[in-house]
C-alpha cells in the first residue's frame, strides 16, 4: 500500500548473543519497503534477506542453519507482504471497476433515455412535416382559387366597362305622350292613325309628336304601353302597329251595366 511501511524484525534465538550483537543483528536485517517510491518490493525484500545472514555470519552471531532459516522465514514474509499488497491492489480495482461499471450502466441508461427521446422527436418532427406537406398543398390550392376568381373578377370588371362604354356610346331612347286638346275622338268607321301630340318627354328625338310613329335609331329591344278611356254607349278598340303590321291591341265594349269602358296593354318590340 502506498504510504505504508513495512518493518520485518527477525529475531536469532541464540543464547550466545550479546545486547550489542543483538542491535547489530536487527538493525542489519529490519527491511523497510515503500512502494510509493517505485521500486519493486519483492527484489528489494530478496536483497535484504541475502544480506541478513552474510551480516549475521560474518559477525558469528547465528549458526548457518538458523540464518537459512531466518533467510527463508524472511523472503517468505516478504512474499506474503508482496502478495498482501497485490490483493489489496486487486480488491481496489474491483471496487474501481465495480464503480466503473455502475457508472456505464448509468450512462447506457441515460443513452436508452437519449435515443427514446430522439426517436419521439423524430416521429414528432416527421408528423409535423407531413402536417405541413397538407397545409402547403391547401394553401397551393386557395391560392390557386383565389388567383382564378381574380381574375374572373378583372374578366368581370372588363366586361362590365366595356358594357358601360357601350352604353354609354349609345343615345338613350324615352318618349311619354297623350293625345292633344280633350282628348275627345269622335267615332269612325275605319282605323285612324293617333298622334300623341301633348308630349311629355322625348329623350332621343325618336317620337315624332306629328305623325304619332316611332322610329327606332338604334337596333334592340323596346317597351311600349298604351290604354284608352270610353264612356257612354260607345265602344273602343286601339292596336299598335309595327311597319303596317298589328302587333298589340287593347278593346273594350259597352254593356248595359257598365257607364264607362277603358283598356289597356303593353309588350316589348325587337326593332331594327
Amino acid at each position: 500500500m502506498e504510504g505504508l511501511t513495512l518493518t520485518l524484525l527477525l529475531l536469532c534465538l541464540s543464547g550466545t548473543l550479546s545486547e550489542d550483537a543483538g542491535e547489530d543483528n536487527l538493525n542489519d536485517i529490519m527491511v523497510q519497503i515503500q512502494p510509493e517510491q517505485g521500486q519493486d518490493i519483492e527484489s528489494e525484500v530478496l536483497l535484504k534477506q541475502n544480506q541478513a545472514p552474510s551480516l549475521a555470519e560474518t559477525n558469528g552471531s547465528c549458526q548457518p542453519e538458523m540464518c537459512n532459516l531466518l533467510r527463508h522465514l524472511g523472503a517468505m514474509e516478504a512474499r506474503l507482504t508482496t502478495a498482501e499488497n497485490q490483493v489489496e491492489e486487486l480488491s481496489n480495482m474491483k471496487a474501481t471497476v465495480t464503480l466503473l461499471q455502475r457508472e456505464t450502466e448509468v450512462q447506457a441508461a441515460e443513452l436508452r433515455a437519449m435515443e427514446t427521446k430522439l426517436s419521439t422527436s423524430e416521429s414528432l418532427m416527421k408528423s409535423m412535416k407531413r402536417e405541413n406537406e397538407v397545409q402547403e398543398r391547401k394553401l397551393q390550392v386557395l391560392s390557386f382559387r383565389a388567383n382564378a376568381t381574380e381574375f374572373r373578377v378583372e374578366q368581370q370588371q372588363i366586361l362590365l366597362d366595356e358594357l358601360r362604354r357601350q352604353n354609354e356610346d349609345r343615345p338613350k331612347i324615352a318618349f311619354s305622350a297623350a293625345l292633344g286638346g280633350d282628348g275627345h275622338i269622335p267615332p269612325s268607321e275605319r282605323e285612324t292613325n293617333l298622334a300623341f301630340s301633348n308630349v311629355f318627354t322625348n329623350v332621343g328625338d325618336a317620337y315624332n309628336p306629328a305623325s304619332g310613329v316611332f322610329n327606332a335609331p338604334v337596333k334592340g329591344v323596346y317597351y311600349f304601353s298604351f290604354s284608352s278611356f270610353a264612356y257612354s254607349q260607345h265602344n273602343v278598340c286601339i292596336s299598335l302597329f309595327k311597319n303596317n303590321m298589328r302587333m298589340l291591341s287593347a278593346c273594350d265594349h259597352h254593356s248595359e251595366h257598365d257607364n264607362s269602358d277603358s283598356s289597356g296593354n303593353g309588350g316589348t318590340l325587337h326593332l331594327e
